[in-house]
């Protein structure tokens, strides 16, 4: 009896232990929270032109105690050729009127404007044509160096 009570304990114990260590490694594992940048596309750079003037608001309401994290993303490589380029210049025109706004948003926002400013590429407000407000407290500024 003390064999197989003890054999028993072993094997329970091997179980246990190859259990808890296999919930140890998926524990480890990080799922994506969207920290990948997705390719950018002519349809996604008109998506976030479209969204203007709700990035327009959003970004009002950022209160300067929580500075956002900010990144640059630069549109030239997306209108390379003649079609895509007019394709974003017609979202452009077709939202003329939220754009502005959200650049006058945007000159306000000192965190934001000191950002532009610092930047390699020295876009200015008026350089922006959307700007995407994520999850964290996260802003995606987008550009196009006209």
């Amino acid at each position: 009896m003390k064999k197989f009570t003890l054999l028993a304990a072993a094997a329970l114990a091997a179980v246990a232990f190859g259990t808890s260590s296999l919930g140890a490694q998926d524990t480890t594992r990080k799922e994506s929270k969207g920290e990948v940048m997705k390719p950018l596309t002519v349809a996604a750079v008109v998506t976030v032109i479209d969204g203007s003037l709700a990035s327009a608001g959003k970004v009002s309401a950022i209160k300067p105690e929580a500075p956002p994290t900010l990144e640059f993303v630069d549109i030239t490589p997306v209108i390379a050729n003649e079609n895509d380029a007019k394709i974003v210049k017609e979202a452009l025109d077709k939202n003329k009127d939220s754009i502005k706004q959200l650049e006058e948003v945007l000159k306000k926002n000192t965190t934001i404007k000191s950002a532009l400013d610092g930047h390699a590429m020295k876009p200015n407000a008026d350089d922006v044509v959307g700007v995407e407000v994520l999850e964290g407290n996260k802003l995606v500024v987008y550009f196009w160096k006209r």
